[in-house]
């Protein structure tokens, strides 16, 4: 038995309202499918959003049809739970194209049953594999999986979902990972857009990550993005990572420390390879600025010469850029609440001031579910009242 699993496609994306990128997107899924094909597999699992906003573009569904289509002509079955990107105030397409038999929605409603508190999950069986899944909803998402049951199982046990794990990035996490359904074989997750393989319970936990570039952090941390071919014998299963063919990604930085303000766009341009026939350029600058200098970055004279270049866009990155009249802050080895202390106190906030923001930092970083919410708003206009009357 064969599968590939994929995710994150974000069919429709825009990017510098570039047509060229939308298209980036399209191939790249295609491709995915000329793999499943030539591969022969019996079925395909997509982990979520499958498209990148709840309403996409005309010729955008009419593309993924198409592209389904191909499958369903093969009798190969199309997997897939909707992700964050998928689901709208008034549902999501992914049920449309389940109505059609286009593909298998496994977060649809008819494999979902309340049962007192708890929350009675079915799927699907087809050959060897029992595949179910958790759409991309975060409202209170750790108390659906805390009631979780699953009723069905198979010789080899898919699990989809599209929700961050405390393994992958314990700060941004949806969910715990102990909270994941025990029993499963194959745990296809998908919101994360990096590439990740952990082992969990019995079984493995597989982020393909996106298809393509669509973030800074993954155009410039990602060097190759995949899709996934699973093959099972005897229970067993072997994973292989699929490079994919994607938009090419040129990435370098220039320390602007000590530069004339005047010198820095020659200098960006200077470090600019040449005939890059269509790739995406990133251009990280970083150090501490003069006065004025900011202004004095010319990003047009720097992008024309780019494209000139055969470049597509370019996207020039000031994040890392220090402002002159800013505080310098050693962060090494310090609390992270110690470092917000020493800025509010060199920008001259007074000791009151300072007790306020500590206090509301800590209120409003909790991870707060619906029904705190209320109470927290509460509690935190009690509390700027309570400093008020301090003051007087």
């Amino acid at each position: 038995m064969k599968f590939i699993h994929f995710s994150d496609t974000h069919l429709g994306k825009s990017e510098a309202k570039l047509e060229q990128r939308e298209e980036d997107f399209c191939k790249v899924f295609e491709e995915v499918i000329d793999k499943c094909i030539s591969e022969k597999v019996d079925f395909v699992v997509h982990s979520g959003d499958i498209f990148d906003r709840a309403r996409p573009p005309i010729k955008v569904i009419i593309f993924l049809v198409k592209q389904l289509s191909r499958l369903k002509e093969l009798n190969i079955p199309f997997y897939i739970v909707p992700g964050s990107h998928d689901i709208g105030s008034d549902g999501t397409l992914v049920s449309v194209l389940d109505e059609v038999g286009l593909l298998i929605n496994l977060a649809s409603k008819r494999y979902i049953k309340n049962d007192d508190k708890k929350i009675i999950l079915s799927g699907e069986h087809f050959k060897d594999a029992f595949l179910c899944g958790i759409e991309g909803r975060r409202d209170n998402i750790s108390e659906v999986y805390s009631n979780l049951e699953i009723d069905g199982h198979g010789k080899y046990n898919i699990f989809l979902f599209h929700h961050i794990t405390s393994e992958i990035a314990d700060k941004f996490a949806d969910i715990n990972s102990s909270l994941l359904p025990s029993r499963f074989d194959y745990y296809a997750a998908g919101h994360w857009h990096g590439f990740a393989k952990i082992k969990h319970d019995n079984g493995v936990i597989v982020y393909t990550g996106s298809t393509e570039y669509n973030e800074l952090n993954e155009m410039i941390d990602d060097k190759h993005k995949y899709c996934v071919l699973v093959d099972v014998i005897d229970g067993k299963s072997t994973i292989k990572e699929i490079p994919l063919k994607t938009r090419k990604i040129v990435f370098f930085e220039v320390n602007c420390e000590g530069i004339d303000s005047r010198e820095i766009t020659e200098t960006t341009i200077g470090k600019i390879p040449n005939d890059q026939n269509g790739a995406i350029l990133i251009i990280k600058l970083s150090g501490r600025l003069g006065k004025g200098m900011k202004s004095e970055i010319d990003r047009n004279k720097i992008n024309d010469f780019a494209m000139k270049n055969g470049y597509l866009y370019t996207k020039i990155y000031i994040g890392n850029l220090e402002n002159p009249e800013a505080p310098r802050i050693s962060t090494k080895a310090r609390s992270a609440i110690d470092i917000e202390k020493e800025y509010l106190v060199k920008q001259g906030y007074s000791e009151n001031e300072i007790s306020i923001a500590e206090k509301m930092i800590i209120l409003f970083g909790k991870k707060l579910s619906a029904s705190e919410l209320e109470s927290t708003k509460s509690n935190a206009v009690q509390l700027i009242k309570g400093v008020i009357i301090e003051n007087k």
